[in-house]
């Protein structure tokens, strides 16, 4: 397995001078593998031509303990096949032309491209997709999806910090991060990292709820000058909203912090609204619509938000989603809406994992606001 910060595959022999532009060489093989260094020296990245296949799978993201956040290319009975997991943590883009392949849209730049879905799988050379939904299984009762959920997540925060040096959390004081947080803390050395303006939400409330969990705290303050620098290195595959601007520069910041603090993985609690109902929208919906609106805002979150966060932090260190593990993801998917959302209630069966796993009930309760306006960031970044 080759693991790296990304991938380009060409239909042709056009690879190497499309991945040496501007980057430089670190090693060809006689495989038709190339791997060069895209920046700085941090980056390595892996073109491969089609007949390329010692070496593979070529990895972009994470993968252990049998859980996964990456796109990949690998051979699967005789074809190279690209793939991305089943949340989307990481992006795959194809060429219009279906002559590229690419972990960033950045490396086939000039050529229209689109992004693939999450779960997507792609016969580099059939050209035909395909998509893996993750099985779920209908649990018997409320008490028991929170205590499966609880369990799952443990799991899924262990695979994803044992083997790092130092873990930060995305921190801001609410049930999605106070559980990572929770949860991080009994296998590796935790840091918190809350970004927030003056007088805003999350700068009030993530000291306390620090001072609770029993985890060490660092406040990023922001301010109008920080937000334009951040936006001044934002690059994204579509034009970003005042939404996308603001919630780059609040895991930019943290991811920032944080590796100069000695970080090298952070932990974020993205798709936690979308697969327990945190919105006020869905308690709004109704049972009936509910659900599709959650699921669809799943795979939402996989074409836009989750590439848009992997990016705004893979500048600085490796970001991992918990809650994208495709367990969470199958267990999320069967529960019955009602688990989720009750009129004056959301988040219901999350919540009650979160005690499970030893949040504290007034964090575990807590209403829930968007980062963007928790953090006092949307008004800072437009």
């Amino acid at each position: 397995m080759i693991r790296c910060s990304g991938f380009l595959v060409a239909m042709d022999g056009e690879t190497a001078a499309k991945a040496e532009a501007g980057a430089r060489l670190v090693d060809r093989r006689n495989d038709g593998t190339v791997v060069f260094d895209a920046g700085g020296g941090a980056a390595k990245v892996v073109a491969l031509s089609i007949g390329g296949g010692a070496g593979l799978p070529a990895v972009h993201g994470w993968r252990g303990d049998g859980a996964e956040e990456c796109s990949e290319v690998s051979m699967q009975e005789g074809e190279l096949v690209a793939s991305r997991d089943v949340a989307g943590t990481r992006p795959l883009f194809v060429s219009r032309s279906r002559r590229w392949v690419a972990s960033d849209w950045r490396f086939i730049r000039g050529e229209p491209c689109e992004l693939l879905p999450p779960g997507a799988r792609y016969g580099v050379g059939s050209g035909q997709t395909a998509r893996t939904a993750p099985p779920g299984e209908e649990p018997s009762s409320f008490e028991e999806a929170a205590r499966r959920l609880s369990e799952l997540i443990d799991q899924a925060v262990k695979a994803r910090v044992v083997e790092a040096s130092r873990v930060a959390v995305a921190f801001s004081g609410g049930v999605d991060s106070a559980m990572l947080a929770c949860c991080a803390k009994k296998h590796a050395k935790v840091l918190c990292c809350t970004v927030s303006s003056p007088g805003s939400r999350d700068g009030r409330n993530a000291p306390g709820a620090a001072d609770a969990l029993g985890v060490e705290l660092m406040e990023v303050p922001a301010d109008a000058s920080r937000a334009r620098r951040e936006l001044a290195a934002m690059e994204l595959p579509f034009d970003p909203s005042p939404m996308d601007r603001s919630l780059w520069c609040v895991y930019s910041l943290a991811a920032g912090a944080a590796a100069g603090a000695g970080a090298d993985v952070m932990l974020l609690g993205q798709l936690a609204d979308e697969l327990f109902g945190g919105y006020a929208k869905y308690e709004r919906a109704g049972e009936c619509r509910a659900g599709p609106m959650m699921e669809a805002d799943v795979m939402a979150c996989g074409m836009r938000g989750l590439p848009r966060d992997e990016a705004a932090c893979a500048r600085w260190l490796e970001p991992r989603f918990p809650f994208a593990d495709r367990r969470i993801v199958s267990c999320a998917l069967s529960l019955p809406v009602a688990f989720k959302v009750a009129p004056g209630a959301r988040k219901r069966v999350l919540r009650e994992a979160a005690v499970l796993l030893g949040v504290p009930e007034e964090i575990a309760f807590a209403p829930k606001k968007a980062a963007q306006y928790s953090s006092g960031m949307l008004k800072l970044a437009t």
